[in-house]
This record gives C-alpha cells, sequence and structure tokens, in this order.
C-alpha cells in the first residue's frame, strides 16, 4: 500500500486530511525515525565500550548522571507549558523539597520521555566528544544509556532544566529576570 501524505484527503472517505483523521501519525513516524537514529548511533559508538570490564561500564555509566550538571547544553528541552507532572517536581525544586522531587520524578520523566528528545541529546553528546569536551568513552556508555531506554540520564537531565527554570522568573512580557 502506497503511503499517504498527511496533507492528502484521507482515503477512509471522511473528507478530511489524512493527518486529521486515521490514515497518518506524524509523531509516531518521527518517534521511529529517532529511535533507528539512536540504534545507528549505538552501532557507531559502542566499539570502544568493548573492551572494557563490567565494573569499569559500571562506573562510566554512574558518571553519565553528572553530565547535565556540568554541561548546560544537556538540559533536557522543558515545553513552555509544563505537563502536570513535571509541574509538581517543579514546584517541589522551588520548595527544596528533596523527597517532593524524588517522589514526583518518575512520573515527570515518563511524561516527558521521547525518542525524539533522547536522540537529541545522543547527538549532542557525541557533539561534546568531537568537540574534545568529553571522552569517547563516557560519550559511548551515555548514548548505550539513551538507547537501551534507561531513565537514568533524562533524570538528571530533566532534574538539571528543572534547577535552571527554577533559578529564573519570567515578566509578563516575556523576559527571562534571574530569581534572587
Amino acid at each position: 500500500m502506497a503511503k499517504v501524505d498527511r496533507r492528502e484527503r484521507c482515503r477512509c472517505g471522511s473528507g478530511k486530511r489524512a493527518k486529521r483523521c486515521c490514515g497518518v501519525s506524524v509523531r509516531a513516524e518521527v518517534e521511529d525515525r529517532a529511535r533507528a537514529e539512536l540504534s545507528e548511533l549505538v552501532h557507531a559508538v559502542c566499539g570502544p565500550l568493548l573492551r572494557h570490564s563490567g565494573a569499569e561500564l559500571h562506573a562510566l555509566l554512574a558518571q553519565v548522571t553528572e553530565l547535565p550538571r556540568l554541561e548546560a547544553s544537556l538540559a533536557w528541552p522543558l515545553p513552555r507549558i509544563h505537563p502536570p507532572e513535571v509541574e509538581a517536581v517543579r514546584a517541589a525544586v522551588d520548595a527544596e523539597d528533596l523527597e517532593g522531587v524524588k517522589a514526583a520524578l518518575p512520573a515527570a520523566v515518563a511524561a516527558v520521555d521521547s525518542q525524539m528528545g533522547r536522540a537529541h541529546l545522543a547527538r549532542t553528546l557525541l557533539g561534546m566528544r568531537d568537540a574534545g569536551r568529553l571522552h569517547p568513552d563516557l560519550a559511548a556508555a551515555a548514548v548505550v544509556d539513551l538507547a537501551s531506554g534507561s531513565p537514568q540520564l533524562l533524570t538528571a537531565s530533566l532534574v538539571q532544566a528543572l534547577v535552571r527554570d527554577a533559578r529564573v522568573a519570567r515578566s509578563p512580557d516575556g523576559l527571562i529576570l534571574a530569581r534572587s
């Protein structure tokens, strides 16, 4: 069956454009492409990891969670309007409620997790590696972590984004102001 362009009329006969009807899910296609990209990136970078012992790999993965704190570009891109799950974490960060952050994090990570976001983080990591700002083995471990579906790096990235977001305030006209 030929692929239906999302701007064409749907083949079901409803008269609606395919993107508004039953035939095409653009987001699913983009997510599938991002998943494939992550898989390709893992195959491209995982070679050096094969020479490490299990303990060395464990140590590399333990360092992965520190990366967003050290590099601002690894903070998860927050939507302009936070989903309620993310807002709960942000409120706990604002209140400096560590237990509240820990309790709300799993739901917030699930709410924002996407293959597109993971692929973006993987490309950022490899850019840092290529610029000499990140050891190749650590970059590879982080890319493998992202592609595996692990919440480890994603969680650290989201926390860093929310901590950074908590340090700024927006004026009614959109200006970003530092909070004191």
